[in-house]
């Protein structure tokens, strides 16, 4: 029980610290390489678990010496970090399974069978699950193709009572997106261009159609931008989420 910990994680619930200390023999001169690496060289993704879903987002990748160092950046804030133990525990398990190792309590042992790579964990069926990005996207998809008059861009926007416009290659995928903002920009400053290659976002954030509205709000938030393209496996937009889909479902939350 010394090294195992109850806990609770806000929006994620309760769940169990365990310290887990594995002995890695070193044979040879390329395990001595493999070993010896930096905190540098060791990276992670910072993931999200208050986003109740297995699937979890993204909010960044950062190495161990930037953990260590007390803070990093996320979307432009500085964020605390600290371990969920203490690298003086971290050495005391070391020190630990090396008594263990030289009294015979744990013997280094070759491999009794491979673990078998084509077999695969099943996980607990999730007993409740939140809406997904299909359940409030609009389907009616105004785009434009990249090759068009920054005019006509401008005409759909308008005609269309929308504030983005997908913009698509001649093989009709996604390949950058449009704004009123964009437009408004092309006109003061018309020698960037007149196509609407010229003046597109070619980074597009996207959504899938069954990913989590709270990933896609997530997204949202983090790249402060207020609508994002649905695509398919092939980059195709088949809708559109908007603050307005997400005001309906939150009670007009993103409406303000």
């Amino acid at each position: 029980g010394e090294y195992i910990r109850a806990a609770t994680m806000k929006g994620y619930g309760v769940t169990l610290y365990v310290g887990l200390g594995v002995p890695i023999p070193i044979t040879d001169l390329d395990m001595v390489r493999r070993t010896a690496v930096r905190d540098e060289d060791i990276e992670v993704d910072i993931i999200d678990y208050g986003v109740p879903q297995r699937s979890r987002p993204s909010l960044g990748r950062v190495n161990y010496a930037e953990l260590k160092s007390g803070y990093i950046e996320i979307g432009g804030e500085e964020i605390r970090t600290s371990s969920l133990s203490s690298f003086r525990r971290a050495r005391q398990v070391a020190q630990e399974l090396k008594l263990w190792i030289e009294t015979g309590k744990m013997e280094m042992l070759l491999p009794t069978r491979p673990i078998d790579p084509a077999k695969s964990a099943q996980p607990m069926r999730e007993t409740v699950q939140g809406p997904r990005v299909l359940d409030i996207m609009d389907t009616r998809v105004i785009s434009i193709m990249e090759t068009e008059e920054i005019a006509a861009a401008a005409r759909k926007l308008l005609k269309g009572e929308t504030n983005h416009l997908p913009v698509l290659d001649g093989g009709g995928r996604l390949v950058g997106i449009v704004t009123t903002y964009d437009i408004s920009k092309a006109v003061v400053n018309p020698a960037k261009g007149t196509r609407v290659m010229d003046i597109m976002k070619r980074k597009v954030v996207t959504t899938v159609p069954d990913e989590a509205v709270d990933i896609a709000v997530q997204k949202l938030e983090l790249h402060n931008i207020s609508a994002l393209p649905v695509v398919d496996h092939e980059r195709r937009v088949i809708g559109m989420l908007t603050a307005m889909n997400l005001g309906k479902l939150f009670g007009g939350r993103w409406l303000k």
